[in-house]
């Protein structure tokens, strides 16, 4: 009698462990997909802001220091006459890893830009078609996750 007991116990906590890092990976792959959500729609935003000179669009999605950043690149941009208008054709997302309120994604990421004319919207410069590997660094802030830093890695010409 007291070895069922035993197995049925052992059965019981070996469940209660399974369904409790169940939760845990739910709950980490739902976190992973809010990130990668985050970054694409950051990219769609960021050529909105860099093409109509706004920072305005990725302001709710980054950091204060970071939204700063882009302000001013966008604010430099137009000091020499021109923006910049940009594609992304590609995104691969090579690495989500999330840390307690910290996440890094990392990304392969295929672009197709150039500069324009601020007024005219007529190119400046060539088109360039180029791969860079880019690192986002995240935050959360009041359970909302923000883009607090990138790092951009030149990788090559795109071929197809």
């Amino acid at each position: 009698m007291k070895i069922k007991r035993k197995l049925k116990l052992l059965i019981a906590s070996i469940a209660l462990a399974a369904l409790v890092l169940s939760v845990m990976y739910m709950l980490s792959e739902g976190q992973k997909v809010e990130v990668k959500n985050l970054i694409k729609a950051y990219n769609s935003l960021i050529t909105k802001a860099h093409f109509e000179l706004n920072a305005g669009p990725v302001y709710t999605m980054t950091s204060e220091w970071q939204w700063k950043k882009i302000d001013s690149y966008i604010a430099s941009n137009l000091k020499k006459g021109r923006t910049i208008k940009g594609d992304l054709i590609e995104l691969e997302f090579k690495e989500v890893t999330i840390d307690k309120d910290l996440a890094t994604v990392i990304t392969q990421e295929r672009w197709l830009w150039g500069y324009v004319d601020p007024a005219s919207k007529e190119p400046v410069s060539e088109f360039f078609d180029e791969l860079y590997g880019i690192t986002y660094h995240l935050i959360k802030i009041e359970n909302r996750w923000v883009i607090d830093d990138i790092a951009n890695e030149f990788i090559g010409k795109a071929t197809e």
